[in-house]
């Protein structure tokens, strides 16, 4: 029988968003499995945890990143107020404002996204992500 695990938040070292310095803001990957990730994300006014992207795949600092076919992303706002971006099939970008207690649902196959801190506090969420994306060094 497995044994529930307890992970307490400040004991996780947090990462830099992707290619942005630590006053953008940081991820803490708090529970990482192969079926699943969970983070909270701490994003600073004018900052994006993930600018303009679609589920597919990238590569970063040597190590490609790629989605399955069947990844979908659950951001939940616990604090803070922002605009989550999309862009229509003929390239228009819509918006909505989100704030605490709004959920943002990316399904399979999701349009280009991004969330935009574009308020004066930093955002903090939680995501959530399944299955997660494969890494391979390149």
């Amino acid at each position: 029988m497995a044994q529930l695990k307890i992970v307490k938040s400040d004991a996780v070292q947090p990462q830099n968003i992707r290619g942005l310095p630590k006053e953008a803001g940081q991820i803490r990957r708090i529970v990482a499995t192969e079926k699943f990730f969970f983070n909270v994300d701490e994003i600073a006014p004018g900052y994006s945890p993930h600018h303009w992207h679609k589920h597919d795949q990238y590569t970063h600092e040597g190590v490609k990143v790629e989605y399955p076919a069947d990844f979908e992303e659950i951001y939940f706002i616990l604090s803070g107020q922002g605009v989550i971006q999309w862009k229509t099939e003929s390239g228009e970008i819509q918006e909505q404002q989100v704030g605490p207690g709004d959920t943002i649902h990316m399904p399979p196959g999701v349009v280009e996204h991004q969330l935009l801190n574009n308020g004066a506090e930093k955002i903090r969420l939680a995501v959530v992500g399944v299955p997660p994306p494969r890494r391979t060094p390149i």
